[in-house]
């Protein structure tokens, strides 16, 4: 049995993510905080295995208290809860150094998702410690992706780094980053161990679709690269080893050296390949080219992992044909716009912004991307032909709602036949299209009625209506009573 500490000044959340644990059948007591100061309290006593922490709490607010109950339990996996965005707390958990976070009000599957993830990872930890005789000689910890990307594209100060990895465990600011493909994730930790690697190993991971990038912190970096180049175990896996980084700020550079490292080791199908060991081959436009076309069939075809292993390669293959990195950018940015122009036309609906000259790290985002929404419309398009052309139909509604829509227009931009498209609105929006549009246009209407800015009149045309007493007259019999009613009595509320 595991122990979840759960800290929130808002019962209800507490409450809520306790009902979640229980209805799941999981393995774990629930203890409750008002606050942080009770939150360090309770740690003292229960010693839990996992803590969510509300970021903002009176008294000790949660990153305070998440401090402190690291201080007291190193092994307690931290959560912070926050009602932030996603993209907004990214930035600022890792300045407070979060090891992972969920958004209020939290969701039944990230909950899940969530404690499946930490409770494996308890589990590895407990089963390394019984096989070291109680020494724990890896923390092996898993990059949340916004970490990540923030991490490998430089986009983190120093001290955000220290607060980051310092919540994980990790104390050492030097070491290196390797790439691994052949390798599945939970394998990952059992081959560390057979590795027989020297010293107390400190370890972060982030897991993609074709390969595992690793953070190894150690100040023998040099010994430990040797050791995994002379590793005679599993065959079947490409390593890439990147420039050593003597400080936290370095970590960009060792993880962009170790890529361009594993895709030679991967090309040339070698089991490890160090970056000081590698060559820049002539510039090679027509593999570049080759490339391209493969990872467009790949793509087209909903291979996830062999279109990414390409777009990998790619990359780094231009920037090895280029030391300028003004050459290296316009050739990738060709090569994406050839790979656009493509998607767009053979995927329906799919019409995606074209991408920026900006930097080679912004075009690899953009690339990698673009595969997974690719991909990701061509499998449901496998599943189901028109679920894809039903929500373009209602994001294409609600954004152009106050032009005059009709079955006939919207059927064609879809390409689909009028009469098909009827039948089909029934089952894909609920209702026939005319009952679907005016409801979109009644929410709206609503919502604007309630801001109190636009008058009747100029909502009326916002929603679409060119006559106000029609607008009126529709607005009456949806909701019952007039659009100017309407509003003053929200006035009053």
């Amino acid at each position: 049995m595991y122990t979840l500490l759960i800290a929130d000044d808002e019962r209800l959340e507490c409450d809520a993510i306790e009902l979640l644990v229980n209805r799941a059948n999981l393995p774990i007591r629930c203890i409750k905080a008002k606050n942080g100061a009770e939150a360090v309290q309770l740690s003292k006593q229960y010693n839990p295995d996992i803590a969510f922490l509300d970021i903002r709490m009176p008294g000790i607010d949660g990153i305070e208290a998440g401090r402190q109950i690291k201080e007291l339990n190193g092994h307690c996996h931290v959560v912070f809860l926050t009602a932030w965005s996603s993209f907004e707390f990214a930035q600022q958990a890792i300045r407070l150094g979060a090891s992972e976070y969920l958004v209020k009000p939290v969701q039944r599957k990230d909950v899940y998702e969530l404690l499946d993830t930490l409770l494996s990872q308890i589990e590895e930890q407990k089963l390394s410690e019984e096989q070291h005789n109680g020494e724990i000689r890896e923390v092996l910890n898993l990059f949340s992706r916004e970490f990540f990307a923030s991490l490998k594209f430089g986009r983190l100060s120093e001290e955000a780094l220290k607060s980051y990895f310092t919540m994980q465990g990790i104390t050492i600011e030097e070491g290196v980053a390797l790439v691994i493909g052949g390798i599945e994730e939970q394998e990952l930790h059992s081959f560390f161990q057979n590795s027989r690697l020297p010293g107390k190993l400190q370890m972060c991971y982030f897991p993609s679709v074709d390969r595992i990038t690793v953070l190894v912190f150690t100040n023998q970096p040099s010994k430990i690269v040797e050791q995994l180049a002379n590793y005679q175990g599993e065959t079947a896996m490409s390593i890439g080893s990147g420039m050593y980084f003597t400080e936290l700020t370095g970590i960009p550079q060792s993880i962009s050296t170790a890529s361009l490292s594993y895709t030679q080791a991967n090309h040339l199908h070698m089991r490890f390949q160090r970056f000081t060991d590698v060559v820049r081959f002539p510039k090679d436009t027509k593999k570049v080219h080759e490339n391209t076309l493969s990872m467009i069939s790949y793509t087209l075809e909903g291979e996830l992992g062999k279109a990414r292993t390409l777009a990998h390669e790619i990359i780094d293959t231009i920037e090895m044909n280029h030391e300028s990195e003004e050459n290296a950018i316009q050739e990738l940015y060709e090569v994406l716009m050839v790979f656009l122009y493509e998607l767009n036309k053979s995927i329906p609906l799919f019409n995606q912004l074209k991408p920026q000259k900006t930097s080679i790290m912004e075009q690899e985002i953009y690339l990698m991307d673009l595969i997974d929404t690719a991909c990701s419309a061509v499998q449901e398009d496998r599943q189901d032909r028109y679920s894809r052309p039903f929500k373009f139909v209602d994001q294409y509604v609600h954004s152009h709602m106050e032009q005059p829509l009709s079955v006939e227009s919207v059927a064609k931009i879809i390409g689909l036949n009028t009469k098909y498209f009827s039948q089909l609105c029934k089952s894909y929006l609920g209702a026939t299209f005319v009952e679907y549009l005016t409801n979109v246009r009644m929410e709206k209407a609503k919502q604007l009625l309630s801001e109190g800015t636009l008058s009747v009149k100029e909502i009326a045309e916002t929603t679409g209506f060119l006559d106000g007493n029609y607008f009126s007259r529709v607005f009456r019999n949806y909701y019952g009573k007039t659009p100017s009613s309407f509003r003053e009595e929200r006035v009053k509320i």
